[in-house]
């Protein structure tokens, strides 16, 4: 067993790489951090503002590679949004669907009425009375077959009604599509939503391979007059130096030499997850190989650059470069 009472640490290593749901965890909301301009926070919150103050829908890309911290910003942008809404109705409920990558397919319609289905079930969930007239655009739309499909006009007509009668509950609904398989899921979701008060997420992979969507700077020039981006890069090595510090929860101050890993980690790009993972390992490696009982803050237990390197090239020569970024 590691010994994280020496650094002060009651919940083990803090560098645990996860997504955040500051909705559902409280523990979560103060981990998203803007990391010296990773995240634009309060850009994001600005944008929701916006929304809920002219009762329009919020409309969120975020773009980045595996790792990058797309759900845990989708995440938050939720939180945000309920927030905001609460600031107003403090009795507001959100309730939210999250069409997972496993639901994510090729057919934009499908998944839009999957995602209008979904917000009847949760209706039905809250025990709220559907009227016959919603009640029967629900029921044609589910017994509809796929050749005689409705088109995105009557899809806005239900995502609209459906609305209002969570508005009257003091309620809302919020849609979160990870990994859009094709724009035309953005294009189509954006006009179905489009008279609905509503927060949608889209996350999309920012690759360049034939399977991944490719968003020309005309596509993203046409969201950004509806909605806000956010593209999630690697982290720089002062990026990540911020990271070590501010996600440390033990005694202070943080053992990662905040110099000593701006230097170390310049030599390779670092997602925030990739970042967390090799951080984590550092700190259970230094754990692992000191045998004293004196605990932080002590100098055999500081992180400082002359072991960094030696635990990073010991790191890369025994599990490859891969592990450095695994």
């Amino acid at each position: 067993m590691l010994r994280y009472e020496l650094y002060g640490l009651p919940s083990g290593n803090p560098y645990v790489s996860a997504p955040l749901d500051p909705f559902a965890v409280e523990d979560h909301r103060d981990l998203l951090l803007e990391l010296e301009g990773f995240i634009r926070l309060t850009a994001i919150e600005a944008a929701v503002e916006k929304a809920v103050g002219t009762d329009k829908p919020a409309y969120f890309l975020i773009t980045g590679m595996g790792n990058s911290g797309r759900t845990s910003l989708a995440n938050h942008v939720m939180y945000r949004y309920h927030h905001a809404r609460a600031v107003h109705l403090p009795c507001f409920r959100l309730v939210t669907h999250c069409a997972e990558r496993g639901e994510m397919t090729h057919d934009a319609y499908r998944t839009l009425r999957s995602t209008l289905l979904s917000l009847r079930a949760k209706m039905r969930a809250s025990q709220i009375d559907i009227p016959p007239p919603l009640s029967e655009m629900f029921t044609d739309l589910s017994a509809r077959p796929r050749a005689q499909a409705l088109d995105d006009y009557e899809l806005q007509e239900i995502a609209a009604y459906a609305a209002s009668i969570f508005a009257a509950r003091d309620m809302g609904f919020g849609v979160r599509y990870e990994g859009v398989a094709t724009k035309e899921l953005i294009t189509r979701a954006i006009r179905v939503f489009e008279n609905a008060s509503t927060v949608v997420v889209f996350t999309v992979d920012n690759y360049r391979h034939a399977t991944a969507v490719q968003l020309t700077q005309a596509d993203r020039q046409d969201f950004a007059r509806r909605g806000h981006i956010t593209d999630l890069t690697p982290l720089t090595p002062a990026q990540i130096a911020a990271l070590a510090h501010h996600r440390w929860t033990g005694h202070p101050p943080s053992p990662f030499d905040p110099q000593g890993v701006r230097n170390v980690f310049h030599e390779r790009p670092f997602t925030i997850g990739q970042a967390l993972r090799r951080l984590h390992d550092l700190l259970d490696t230094r754990l692992r190989e000191y045998d004293g009982d004196e605990p932080w803050p002590t100098d055999e237990l500081r992180i400082h650059e002359s072991w960094l390197r030696l635990a990073m090239r010991r790191g890369e020569t025994w599990y490859g470069t891969g592990a450095l970024h695994g």
